[in-house]
């Protein structure tokens, strides 16, 4: 709060009130009661209240007069424009308040301070209960930004799992499709060997047979049938392995599945985030509220006071 100059102090009451009137003016502010009182402490607030009425008063004759306003910023002539009408409304019922309550004070001075006693302890009970209030909101503030922290280390916890599955999930299809490569690739091995050797086994007999065509014969029969037999092993060893890949398959699904719940879990923690931020701004917002409230009864009070 601005404290009062030497130089403010040599002026009179209305010249000093008129100086901190076009400052704040200046500034952007609407002159009142309130933000006068803040930088120029002296004189009752009844006074004061007239000496800013004079002020608005003498402004909006000038600017009557000439239209404009050289002393202030286009901002704050369009805006006292808005509300001089308004503000004069108000400070013709404020005056005609004022002066009732004046006399009602002269006939009934003693009535008078009973009463504005026990609305001052009527105040004081209001207060109390207002900074109770206030301490069960903060209370409750707090313990709703401890949920929420909570919930950030959930949801923190749910995407380092998340990750960690995605992670074995790509290790582990990696190494099932290497797996299958492998197989294959010594199944290739494995039926080219026997190829190759069932070719040198009818080769020697071929060569073995040129006298004897009919062991020749039995000899071919029995290779005959034994590359059928590696056939059928062939098939049989093939769909084993394509058995495998498909269990393979089956496995890198179901990892799928399991992050797409993950996701929609993490997905629900920061729906139950949002609306954790929702009550905490609603919590903060009714602090504000309570303390407004409760400056408005501090003034209401001190106003009382001073009568």
């Amino acid at each position: 709060m601005s404290t009062v100059t030497e130089d403010t102090a040599k002026k009179t009451r209305r010249e000093a009130v008129w100086e901190v009137c076009d400052q704040l003016s200046a500034q952007g502010i609407k002159p009142s009661l309130r933000s006068v009182k803040m930088h120029y402490p002296r004189g009752s607030d009844t006074d004061v209240q007239k000496d800013v009425n004079g002020w608005f008063e003498n402004v909006f004759a000038q600017y009557a007069r000439r239209r404009v306003i050289p002393a202030l910023p286009d901002s704050v002539v369009q805006a006292m424009e808005a509300f001089w009408e308004t503000a004069s409304v108000e400070a013709d019922r404020q005056f005609v308040k004022e002066r009732e309550a004046l006399e009602k004070i002269r006939v009934e001075l003693k009535q008078s301070l009973e009463s504005a006693q026990a609305e001052l302890a009527v105040v004081t009970a209001a207060r109390t209960k207002s900074d109770q209030d206030n301490v069960d909101l903060r209370l409750e503030l707090a313990h709703r930004t401890t949920q929420l922290e909570e919930a950030e280390k959930q949801i923190d916890a749910l995407r380092l799992d998340l990750d960690e599955l995605r992670r074995y999930s790509h290790r582990r299809e990696q190494d099932l499709v290497e797996e299958a490569m492998r197989l294959k690739d010594a199944h290739e091995r494995n039926l080219k060997a026997q190829r190759e050797d069932f070719e040198l086994q009818v080769k020697l007999v071929r060569e073995a047979s040129a006298s004897l065509a009919e062991e020749h014969q039995r000899a071919m029969a029995r290779a005959d049938e034994h590359y059928r037999d590696l056939e059928r092993r062939s098939l049989v060893d093939v769909d084993a392995m394509r058995t495998q890949v498909k269990s393979a398959n089956e496995a890198i699904e179901r990892f799928r599945a399991l992050a797409h719940e993950r996701d929609l879990e993490l997905a629900g923690a920061r729906t139950e985030l949002r609306m954790l931020r929702e009550v905490q701004k609603h919590s903060a917002q009714e602090i504000e509220r309570q303390k407004a409230e409760l400056d408005q009864m501090r003034a209401v009070a001190d106003q009382r006071k001073n009568v």
